[in-house]
């Protein structure tokens, strides 16, 4: 067999990046610095992966640019304590705020949204007016000392039923599932700084995605940054209008972010399929699902949740990882949809498009709910040891992820079950026993009800519910046995 003739050449060729014209950039800060600060997120990411020497160079960018402990610092003198308070309370930073953070940009005259989960408000008002400084700055509603308006005192086993009069909100605060807003404010370096405190009726997570305009759903975790709508925000400059039980009647919106290079649309942009759009709309989305831009932040000396009590797994993510939604077409124009579930099973709200995980809850609630309760009234459980199984909520998922995605790598869900403690407090009854025929029945109620379906079920479930949910009809907000829906 002949050889092929090796081709000798004086110079060897380059093998790595570093040794090309262009490796030269990005082994220099001052330039590829100046490169990477005129670029979009998108081309940053795309750019890192394009040789060894744009990676270092992107990594090393990036960890100056999203430096979320300097970026925290203009409002607040110990950002790392204040990340410690937002992961043991799930409080979310939002609106402009965390928009200038993913955008690598600073509006002058933007102040600081943060949204509080119910129960936290006296804990994250407290610690802004005593570690940073801030004082109270009621409106002409409020008194002048906010512990008038929120207690210290919140029972989670109380069971959780409507929120206040929505379109009473609405007409007050512009914003579906604010409880109320509190304003602090202090003297900075450069004029007076103000933070609003949003208390939620449900949760952060519900308010977020029932902004005006999807360029700011955008917020900010203890452990990471989350844009719903990456594409369109950072990418295209695109907003788009979410459709509001009250139309927005204030054009001051539409003019401050247009000034800031958002092209505002009320409707779907013309000639882009559901498939190709940035909006995604008329798909389940997940918050951290393909479309969902994660910027993982630094945790170190961030102290994380401890346990909230002996009878709870412990539970340290933060829970927006839990919740889903959906863009659909409601009246004249496009609306964020889900279903909300609510129940004391659980810590925190959550919301979801998946009926199938609905109702597992639902039943696991229900379940769960009654035994809990009946400890409790038994003596045999004291309050502050009330189990709540908000950790168990990834088992829902990762398991309804193994059954509708056959490719599924079981490596994530023992790595997020590591810390599962086997399933305590459980009883089966009439409803778990008839499981299929009620199926059918919900799943047909859950897509034709135009309302939330809130896990609030408690106490034990009667043949009435059986019998009403067989006959496609929407349940009344109160069964025989306590059983209660909020529709």
């Amino acid at each position: 067999m002949s050889q092929i003739p090796m081709k000798h050449t004086s110079q060897r060729q380059p093998r790595l990046a570093y040794e090309c014209a262009i490796g030269e950039v990005f082994c220099r800060a001052p330039i590829y610095e100046l490169i990477f600060s005129c670029v979009s997120p998108r081309t940053l990411v795309r750019t890192g992966r394009s040789c060894r020497a744009a990676y270092a160079a992107s990594k090393d960018f990036s960890h100056r640019a999203y430096n979320i402990n300097r970026h925290l610092s203009h409002f607040l003198s110990e950002p790392l304590d204040f990340r410690s308070l937002q992961a043991r309370t799930g409080t979310l930073i939002a609106g402009s705020n965390a928009l200038q953070f993913l955008d690598r940009t600073f509006y002058p005259e933007a102040d600081m949204d943060i949204y509080v989960h119910p129960g936290h408000v006296r804990e994250v008002l407290d610690y802004l007016v005593e570690r940073e400084g801030y004082k109270f700055k009621p409106d002409s509603t409020q008194p002048a000392d906010y512990r008038e308006i929120v207690s210290d005192e919140w029972d989670g086993t109380v069971i959780r039923g409507e929120s206040l009069d929505d379109d009473e909100l609405l007409l007050y605060y512009q914003i579906k599932g604010v409880e109320c807003v509190l304003s602090v404010e202090k003297l900075g370096p450069e004029g007076t700084l103000k933070i609003q405190l949003i208390a939620c009726e449900t949760s952060p997570f519900e308010t977020i995605v029932n902004f005006h305009s999807t360029c700011v759903m955008n917020f900010i975790a203890f452990d990471a940054a989350y844009s719903l709508y990456p594409v369109a925000t950072f990418e295209d400059r695109d907003t788009l209008s979410v459709w509001r039980a009250r139309p927005l009647h204030d054009l001051t919106v539409v003019i401050k972010y247009g000034e800031r290079g958002f092209a505002w649309h009320s409707t779907l942009p013309a000639g882009i399929s559901p498939q190709t759009s940035p909006f995604h709309p008329f798909t389940d989305r997940t918050v951290g699902d393909q479309y969902t831009w994660r910027l993982p932040l630094d945790t170190a000396g961030v102290d994380l949740r401890l346990q909230m009590n002996s009878s709870s797994s412990p539970f340290q993510c933060d829970p927006v990882i839990y919740n889903g939604w959906s863009l659909e077409q409601v009246r004249d124009g496009v609306g964020t949809v889900y279903r909300t579930i609510q129940s004391t099973v659980f810590r925190y709200n959550y919301t979801t498009t998946n009926y199938k995980l609905n109702f597992r809850l639902w039943l696991f609630a229900a379940e769960q709910g009654l035994l809990s309760r009946i400890l409790l009234r038994n003596n045999l459980l004291e309050k502050k040891s009330w189990p709540w199984f908000d950790a168990e909520l990834a088992i829902f998922w990762e398991i309804l992820r193994m059954i509708f995605c056959p490719s599924f790598d079981g490596t994530l869900l023992s790595t997020r079950l590591s810390s599962y403690r086997p399933a305590v407090l459980t009883l089966r009854y009439g409803v778990v026993e008839a499981k299929q025929p009620v199926f059918q029945a919900y799943c047909a109620t859950f897509h034709s009800c135009n309302c939330s379906i809130p896990v609030d079920c408690l106490i034990p479930v009667s043949s009435s519910l059986c019998t009403c949910m067989s006959n496609n009809s929407t349940p009344s907000k109160n069964f025989p046995g306590e059983l209660k829906f909020s529709l």
